[in-house]
């Protein structure tokens, strides 16, 4: 390896001859027999300063002087010229470019990649979201575009689940947050005819017993599948089309997990629901009586205790039967909160085909929030 201090003088009248450190190593390994190093010949170019003594060289010839400086105006009567760089041509600045880049590249240690620790425990909660399954709701398919009935709602849901289930297994979950309601029935009154909580006209397809019943069931089985991942809080939140009918759901699941070492069912009566997972703040809400710019204000309100312990909040809310997304406003003294919308598997009734209510996609969601991040992963179950 030659001592390049003693090359100096030749360094310097092949730079000024416009020519970049990989030509200059070549040369000199050319004329010298040995090997010189374009990296080498890169830091003399630097320690002698020819890249500044160019251009003051330059601004000199036009009878100004310069010292320390990175670029320049040249300003004459004819021109003004702003000055960049030493004079080198555009192949020798190429070569220097890509000399620099290859000796970044040959620089680097993979070995300390990949080498983070992992933790114990992934403190990871999966959150799996199947709202507005409307069971009991009818729709023909002539009149709506496709046929939906209680068969169907329940084939979906429990399709969804499973595929939620398998595509959130890589987050290693710890814990899992089920919220149940949000319009699981179409129906709450059966007198005179199958209505809504207020009492909106719904076209069903099974007496309320047998509606109730296949409710029953239908969330009992997935319970005990979501039991055998991890230890399941289920989350009852009361909703505009089932009100009094997710309570009375709420109260069977109650009684028959009331021994099971890992379910827990929270049936009050709150029509708002609050989740605390390390850092993470989750409410739950059907979305029917809240403005979305309202429930920042409404979170720190009705839980200032946990806001002021979590980092990280959310509203998951349904009744839209369409995803959205929304990122409060951030200031100084108010703190963002994502509120999220999910989509339904449902298909659109008679009244929502002849409004027009259709074209969303129809699916389900899951969400996994680790303790001390957030948010850290989404799964899609979507239905063609």
């Amino acid at each position: 390896m030659p001592k390049y201090k003693k090359y100096d003088e030749e360094i310097k009248k092949l730079y000024h001859s416009g020519n970049g450190s990989y030509n200059i190593a070549k040369i000199l390994s050319d004329q010298y027999g040995e090997t010189f190093e374009p990296r080498a010949i890169r830091y003399r170019i630097g320690k002698l300063n020819l890249r500044d003594s160019v251009v003051e060289e330059t601004l000199e010839e036009s009878g100004m002087e310069a010292k320390n400086w990175q670029h320049a105006w040249i300003k004459t009567k004819g021109a003004s010229v702003f000055v960049r760089n030493a004079t080198l041509s555009l192949d020798a600045i190429k070569e220097d470019y890509i000399e620099a880049v290859q000796d970044a590249v040959r620089s680097i240690d993979g070995s300390t990649w990949g080498n983070m620790p992992m933790e114990q425990h992934s403190n990871n909660l999966f959150v799996p979201c199947i709202f507005d399954l409307h069971i009991g709701k009818l729709a023909w398919g002539l009149e709506t575009g496709e046929d939906y009935d209680y068969k169907i709602a329940m084939n979906r849901f429990r399709f969804a689940l499973e595929d939620m289930i398998f595509k959130a297994s890589s987050y290693k979950v710890e814990r899992i947050l089920f919220p149940v309601g949000n319009d699981i029935y179409n129906s709450d009154r059966a007198f005179p005819f199958p209505q809504t909580t207020k009492g909106t006209p719904q076209m069903d397809d099974l007496r309320w017993q047998k509606l109730f019943r296949v409710g029953v069931q239908l969330i009992t089985e997935a319970v005990i599948r979501l039991s055998k991942v991890a230890p399941v809080d289920v989350v009852m939140v009361y909703s505009n089309h089932d009100h009094e009918r997710v309570f009375y759901l709420g109260e069977t699941l109650s009684a028959v997990f009331n021994s099971h070492p890992g379910v827990f069912v929270d049936n009050d009566p709150p029509a708002r629901k609050y989740y605390k997972w390390g850092d993470v703040l989750i409410g739950l809400a059907h979305g029917h009586n809240e403005k979305p710019q309202d429930l920042p204000l409404i979170m720190s309100s009705e839980r200032p205790r946990e806001w002021g312990m979590t980092t990280y909040r959310y509203w998951i809310l349904g009744h839209l039967h369409h995803t959205q997304k929304f990122l409060t406003q951030q200031s100084k003294d108010y703190r963002g909160v994502n509120v999220m919308y999910v989509t339904s598997p449902s298909s659109p009734d008679a009244w929502h085909a002849s409004k027009a209510y259709t074209g969303a996609i129809k699916g389900a969601e899951g969400f996994v929030f680790k303790g001390e991040e957030g948010l850290v992963g989404t799964v899609i179950h979507n239905i063609k």
